[in-house]
């Protein structure tokens, strides 16, 4: 891995940060994508400095990112962005929304970033270099045991529902000790940093998920789709599914076995 990588990450999610606090809580308007689902003037304006950024310290790179596409897909090395996974949150006020980036070697994470810029937070990790957060303290996941005792976390239970895994998670939520909504990269953050259990996603694509298998493999935790994959490429380095709304996430502290069967 290149030594300056993750600086380069650590820089671009402060890049996005200072962008999108720009449109926080301000009545930036609202386009609805053809799949219905929201973006902002701060998504599109904070893909575009990071794509730039990227760009200019890595011409080598690949690029995938939520808003603008794939560049140079035959690359080594791609970075991928989410610029605000939370899209929902932020337009409402809801301060549980963050900017995800990872860079990839053949599909396989080096560095990844999940950045908070509403509540001036961040957590990183390096392969084979651990996890941290905020002020470089070192995180891992919680020493919980029992799903009795846990914290689970997901998106809206419709979803779950109308993707046909609404029974799988209901036993999951009422015998757990707490359900909450707090979603999207909020949710993962919270079980990598140990304040928290379970955080499943019924239906994700690659970019809102990219940097977790390294995130949670450093933070002493486990990650896969609901299915028990715990990558996201192949061996070739291709996707394993669609990069848009693909794929299924599962991020939980490898305590208990909660997979979808």
């Amino acid at each position: 891995m290149r030594d300056d990588l993750l600086s380069l990450v650590l820089k671009a999610g402060d890049i996005a940060q200072n962008e999108i606090l720009k449109h926080w809580k301000t009545s930036c308007g609202v386009e609805w994508k053809a799949d219905n689902t929201p973006v902002t003037i701060a998504d599109k304006k904070a893909e575009e400095l990071v794509r730039n950024f990227a760009q200019k310290e890595t011409p080598e790179f690949g690029f995938i990112g939520e808003e603008f596409g794939q560049e140079n897909p035959g690359a080594e090395y791609q970075w991928v962005l989410d610029p605000i996974d939370g899209t929902k949150s932020f337009i409402h006020g809801v301060p549980l929304f963050g900017t995800i980036i990872a860079v990839l070697k053949k599909g396989v994470g080096v560095a990844g970033l999940i950045q908070l810029p509403a509540l001036n937070s961040k957590l990183w990790a390096t392969a084979g270099g651990g996890a941290y957060a905020d002020d470089g303290r070192k995180v891992k996941v919680s020493d919980v045991g029992e799903l009795k005792e846990s914290l689970v976390l997901s998106g809206t239970i419709n979803t779950m529902e109308s993707k046909g895994y609404g029974e799988w998670f209901a036993s999951i939520r009422k015998n757990a000790k707490l359900h909450r909504g707090w979603g999207d990269c909020f949710g993962y953050y919270l079980v990598a940093c140990g304040k928290a259990e379970v955080m499943a996603d019924p239906v994700v694509s690659l970019w809102d998920i990219a940097p977790y298998p390294l995130i949670f493999a450093e933070a002493g935790g486990y990650f896969s789709t609901l299915k028990g994959e715990t990558t996201l490429f192949s061996e070739t380095g291709e996707p394993l599914y669609p990069i848009h709304e693909g794929y299924t996430a599962l991020a939980c502290n490898g305590k208990f076995n909660l997979l979808y069967s």
